[in-house]
């Protein structure tokens, strides 16, 4: 077999490997950690209840400028931390 017919075959088995990969990793859930977190009113709750005391101060997990950008997806939750600044 010359080169310039196995290039297409390994195309097509490249191809094919990342297909069957990509399907693993959708069907499994594997790569996506917010699909290990069901969104049930129960989980909702427990979230809620988590909160800092004072809900526009920035977790200790984000930035400022990131929980800033977090907030202003939840303008309803966040409407009076939003006018703040």
């Amino acid at each position: 077999m010359n080169i310039e017919k196995s290039i297409p075959v390994i195309l097509l088995i490249l191809a094919i490997a990342g297909l069957i990969w990509s399907a693993t990793m959708f069907f499994s859930g594997s790569g996506d950690d917010s699909a290990k977190t069901i969104n049930t009113p129960e989980n909702y709750s427990n979230a809620m209840r988590a909160e800092l005391q004072n809900k526009c101060e920035t977790p200790p997990d984000y930035t400022d400028e990131e929980w800033r950008q977090h907030m202003s997806h939840h303008p309803d939750q966040y409407k009076e931390c939003l006018a703040e600044k």
